[in-house]
This record gives structure tokens, C-alpha cells and sequence, in this order.
């Protein structure tokens, strides 16, 4: 959604993509290669940043204890992610500098 890749759409699978944790499929963000989401060009993002979960029929986004934080799209202010939370399909997430958001495949 913001920064160097704006407009990139990736796709996912959770045949081959991601790591299957427990009851969840994870996907790791951050600015290190090995991430399923990497995001090299945000000096702002951490190296292992985030990860989002797909548990129970829904998501979930976990701020990895990163330096800059994680937040939400908030009505007034943006709110700073701690622990792991809900995330809705088309709800604006930051991660660095770097805005994104989880949507539908078509």
C-alpha cells in the first residue's frame, strides 16, 4: 500500500508458502530475505518485524517486538499493536513505514 513496492500485490498459498506453527499458518514480515514478506527497503522495519496468523477462520497480526512498532488503522489515531491481535480482510496495517493490507484473492 506505501513505500518503494507501492501498488504490489502478492499471493499466497498455504500450500508452499508460510510455516505451519501448531493450529496456525504464519507469515513472517519483515526486512530480512528469509521472510515470507520482506520488505529491504523500509529501514524502519525490523528484521524479523511481524507475523500474521490464520487461526480459527480469521486473522491475526503479531508485532514481533520490533523497534518501531506495529499498528493499526485506527479511526482518529493509529493504534500500536501489542501481543497479537484480530485483523479484518481490508483493514490497513504499518509495519515500518510500510503500509499493507490482507485481501480476497480474486
Amino acid at each position: 500500500m506505501s513505500g518503494v513496492d507501492d501498488g504490489l500485490l502478492l499471493r499466497y498459498s498455504t500450500e508452499g508458502d508460510g510455516l505451519a506453527e501448531a493450529e496456525a499458518w504464519v507469515l513472517r514480515l519483515g526486512r530480512r530475505d528469509d521472510n515470507d514478506v520482506c520488505l529491504r527497503h523500509d529501514t524502519y522495519s525490523s528484521r524479523y518485524h511481524a507475523r500474521l496468523h490464520w487461526k480459527d477462520a480469521r486473522w491475526w497480526l503479531e508485532d514481533c517486538d520490533s523497534k518501531n512498532g506495529t499498528f493499526v488503522e485506527g479511526d482518529e489515531d493509529d493504534s500500536r499493536v501489542g501481543g497479537t491481535i484480530p485483523i479484518e480482510t481490508g483493514q490497513l496495517f504499518r509495519v515500518g513505514r510500510t503500509w499493507l493490507r490482507i485481501q480476497q484473492a480474486e
